[in-house]
């Protein structure tokens, strides 16, 4: 009998990783709202902490997990060269690897930034030099590819490439940061430029695709505000004013990916605070109203989550949950430095920046924190990604495998 049992755990331990609905196949998963629809995970850890299913060493990188049809995919820097992998999500095998040229050093991290998004049978991903490439996902290689500074004269930030692209339709949409090329589209199958929108230097922040009032737009936040394009030709439909410079070298730093917030308003938050942006249209004219401002939620590392009416995110090293609807702070807690978060089955796993991983309940009534052991170590910024049962997690030198299946 204990044979038996001891068969069908090892059994568990190695099957495929689940596909379909459960992947997380680009940036804060499926929707770009950083939740997932999994359900029956975990509501605490035992007193031995969660289980890890296996954990393997990596290279430097900030580079989130993308999952799809039970494969990973991320980057990281090795030897001389930063690379996008494809491993087994069962096991951490490497499966295979593309070169995106030489490695990035930077006294905020080194190595690669951007998260790939999968798509069908194409990965894209994009250097922290800017190029930006399309690999076939089974084998690993080159369908496309653009060197964005070379070809289009695309500005890159100080800190590296860090927007992550996204799928809309046909084609692949990025901030590039160029003249008349901040904003750039691109035929997903064959890599041909669609169009080039407005002039911007780049930032750090990833776009998001939403509809308002019927009209479905791109929402890009670029060095110095917000603008929505449509996404079939890249006109512009309507910007905001927001920036946030470094103090110190007056780089432009806004970070977080936008929020959108049915039907018809954006949470936005950086370094120099946040607000709740109201979207209205008038016959063919958009204009962009503050529902309200504040200083004192400031997201400067990593993007916060929304479920219903509440945001659950970081000012800075606390994290705090918030009314979205008038910006008043519910509750604040600390020791997670500047984490990251994501949301599942009703509750928050929030990553701590020194690689605690805790569950906590998402209720703005309170916070409630139902379990919390250290899975890493270092210097831990980022987000963690979900399928399958499954929670990933990285840093610099390691990736893990968490079961959180109930």
């Amino acid at each position: 009998m204990r044979q038996t049992v001891l068969a069908l755990a090892i059994l568990f331990a190695v099957l495929p990783v689940e596909g379909g609905s459960a992947d997380w196949p680009q940036w804060r998963g499926a929707n770009r709202d950083a939740i997932s629809p999994e359900t029956g995970l975990v509501d605490v850890w035992t007193e031995d902490g969660p289980r890890v299913l296996w954990r393997i060493d990596i290279g430097p990188g900030y580079s989130s997990v993308t999952v799809s049809d039970g494969k990973l995919y991320t980057m990281w820097d090795k030897a001389a060269s930063q690379y996008l992998f494809c491993l087994d999500g069962s096991s951490g095998e490497e499966l295979w690897r593309f070169s995106l040229g030489k490695t990035f050093r930077n006294h905020y991290g080194n190595g690669p930034r951007v998260t790939p998004v999968v798509d069908g049978e194409l990965v894209y991903a994009v250097g922290t030099d800017g190029l930006l490439v399309a690999v076939n996902k089974a084998s690993g290689e080159l369908v496309w590819r653009h060197d964005l500074p070379g070809e289009f004269g695309t500005k890159l930030p100080t800190y590296g490439f860090s927007s992550s692209p996204m799928v809309v339709g046909a084609r692949l949409l990025i901030e590039a940061g160029g003249k008349g090329a901040t904003f750039m589209a691109f035929d997903k199958k064959t890599g041909e430029l669609a169009w080039s929108s407005q002039s911007d230097r780049p930032a750090y922040s990833s776009p998001i695709d939403v509809s308002i009032d019927g009209v479905r737009q791109v929402v890009f936040w670029s060095a110095h505000g917000l603008h929505a394009v449509a996404p079939d030709d890249g006109k512009l439909l309507w910007k905001h004013s927001w920036e946030t410079f470094c103090p110190v070298t007056g780089d432009p730093l806004n970070t977080g990916t936008p929020i959108f917030v049915p039907p018809d308003r954006i949470f936005i938050s950086s370094g120099s605070g946040a607000a709740l942006l109201r979207i209205s249209r008038e016959a063919e004219t958009f204009e962009v109203e503050p529902v309200w401002k504040s200083e004192h939620t400031r997201s400067d590392v990593n993007t916060a989550v929304r479920l219903g009416n509440y945001i659950y995110g970081f000012d800075r090293s606390i994290l705090q949950c918030l009314d979205v609807r008038t910006g008043e702070v519910k509750w604040q807690a600390r020791g997670f430095g500047r984490g990251s978060l994501i949301a599942a089955d009703g509750k928050l796993f929030v990553l701590g920046e020194a690689g605690n991983l805790a569950i906590v309940a998402a209720s703005p009534d309170g916070f409630v924190q139902k379990g919390d052991a250290e899975v890493l170590s270092g210097n831990n910024w980022t987000s963690p990604s979900i399928a399958g049962g499954r929670l990933y997690l990285r840093n610099h030198e390691e990736l893990v495998c968490v079961d959180v299946k109930g």
